[in-house]
């Protein structure tokens, strides 16, 4: 790496030792990603490895990355500036999967606190729609709400109920190329009933099977989706179980799109 006393700019050389590292970072987090998936005994050993030994790799690079985009190794060019924001983007990926990962296994085993206190569900559901319509208009999607006036009022962490609708909606615009994701919110009946409906692959009857379970995905999920690790559906249901609620998928068939469901209890 470039020396900062001297400030010399980063050598092509230095540059591809960096990214070549990042790439075999890569590799190896896919193979543990795979091991976890099919592997039962030395669960824990695996999720230590990928905790202390992948993260704190993609952390580094991070360090990295940025350092090469604010100067701290002296003036770059475009080009690499461009495979740094690249690199930079990679790292915050690979990072909040094993975050993913890890927060899905540790619910698993029932070490979650979950801080249950009186909330409003709708306030939850309206920040999380306008923090994703960002991400819905990249890929030339429309987010369209349909709330119904109620009491969304239940007992619940809120930290955790904002990943579940968060990861509902992420799923919804990763998985749709083209049209609009439609969410609904309603009450009644003492529930509370939340839905994400899409345009997107769709659900064969036999993914159905798999979706919510740990490290599952319909069988074209990768195609459209690299970064789909599984893990994303499998914490929304043990989230909203750990509410005593349920979530469950609807679809007609492959490429006519879905319907993710929530459904939690409500409080007078």
């Amino acid at each position: 790496m470039a020396n900062n006393d001297d400030n010399n700019p980063i050598s092509p050389e230095e540059y591809k030792n960096v990214t070549e590292k990042m790439y075999t970072q890569n590799l190896e987090l896919a193979r543990l990603y795979k091991e976890v998936d099919s592997l039962n005994k030395s669960r824990e050993s695996l999720i230590h490895l990928i905790n202390h030994k992948v993260k704190s790799s993609f952390t580094h690079s991070k360090y990295i990355f940025a350092g090469l985009l604010d100067g701290t190794f002296g003036e770059i060019n475009d080009e690499i500036k461009k495979r740094a924001a690249q690199g930079l983007e990679s790292d915050d990926t690979g990072i909040k999967t094993i975050d993913l990962v890890l927060n899905a296994a540790n619910m698993a085993k029932g070490t979650v606190k979950y801080d249950m206190k009186p909330l409003d569900f709708r306030q939850i559901t309206e920040k999380i729609i306008e923090g994703k319509r960002g991400a819905a208009e990249i890929k030339g999607l429309k987010i369209e709400t349909d709330i119904k006036d109620g009491i969304y009022n239940m007992l619940g962490d809120a930290i955790w109920l904002k990943e579940a609708v968060n990861n509902l909606i992420d799923n919804s615009i990763k998985y749709t190329k083209q049209g609009k994701i439609t969410v609904n919110l309603e009450d009644g009946n003492g529930k509370i009933k939340f839905s994400v409906q899409d345009t997107g692959l769709g659900i064969t009857e036999e993914d159905k099977k798999n979706l919510f379970t740990e490290g599952g995905r319909g069988k074209d999920a990768v195609k459209t989706n690299v970064d789909s690790t599984g893990y994303g559906l499998y914490s929304v249901k043990l989230i909203i179980e750990a509410h005593k609620g349920r979530v469950w998928a609807e679809s007609e068939g492959e490429t006519k799109g879905s319907t993710f469901f929530i459904e939690l209890p409500a409080t007078a």
